[in-house]
């Protein structure tokens, strides 16, 4: 693992994004903690890629990616596989989550459930990202 400046501005970013969406949650705007929580998760993984040396897709869905990488090395394969589930279901649910549906608009869409477990599967993608720069001592 390689440090990498734009990777780590991409983690760091994706921390401050995961903050943002606990305050949306505290505010009870469901749809954007999703929203907040896709985009930290995807961002979170791209940077941790790049440390890596390894591109990642110009797409929200960075799963298949991870799964392929040589990442096996550093961490489990279960967790490599939670890590791209968490990645491809959130972004399934970012249009909606920015745009709403025929169904409706996005904020009658998500409920705190659906927040909380955003923020549970953002919180737990960063923390295996963290857990492996320390591991490597790259801040």
């Amino acid at each position: 693992m390689r440090s990498d400046r734009i990777g780590l501005a991409y983690i760091k970013d994706a921390i401050t994004i995961a903050e943002e969406a606990n305050e949306s949650l505290a505010k009870g705007h469901y749809h954007r903690t999703v929203r907040k929580c896709q985009e930290a998760v995807e961002l979170g993984l791209k940077g941790l890629l790049r440390l890596v040396g390894i591109e990642y897709p110009k797409s929200h869905r960075v799963g298949p990616v991870l799964l392929e990488s040589n990442l096996h090395d550093d961490i489990p394969r279960d967790t490599l596989e939670r890590m791209s589930e968490i990645s491809d279901e959130l972004a399934r649910e970012r249009e909606s989550a920015f745009y709403g549906s025929e169904e409706g608009p996005a904020e009658e869409l998500f409920t705190k459930v659906d927040a909380e477990e955003a923020i549970t599967m953002a919180a737990y993608t960063l923390d295996v990202i963290g857990g492996l720069l320390k591991k490597h001592n790259i801040s």
